[in-house]
């Protein structure tokens, strides 16, 4: 993984008189709720059901994509775009971890 400069993925961190910043699960079932709200579905989903099956398209997987790196400042790199890392909400985050720079 390629981190980018202001790589915010912390679960909890706060700076001085600001709201905690989200979790990186948190984060990751906004861009996909987003990503549903545009094709106006609105049912929930738990971390582990397959985004396809809660309404995802191939084309919303690129989306996701796109917007996973946008949101976490990082390049996903070739091998870990696979359907099973694509799999679910818990899978990306998964993802998320081990792409995390150590220390």
């Amino acid at each position: 993984m390629q981190a980018r400069s202001d790589d915010a993925t912390s679960a909890g961190a706060t700076g001085a008189n600001s709201a905690p910043v989200p979790s990186p699960r948190d984060r990751l079932r906004r861009l996909v709720t987003d990503i549903l709200a545009s094709h106006a579905i609105s049912k929930p989903f738990s971390d582990d059901d397959t985004l396809a099956e809660v309404g995802l398209a191939s084309v919303d997987m690129v989306a996701l994509m796109l917007a996973v790196e946008n949101e976490f400042k990082i390049e996903i790199p070739q091998s870990e775009i696979t359907a099973e890392v694509f799999r679910s909400v818990s899978t990306l985050e998964a993802m998320l971890l081990r792409l995390a720079p150590a220390g």
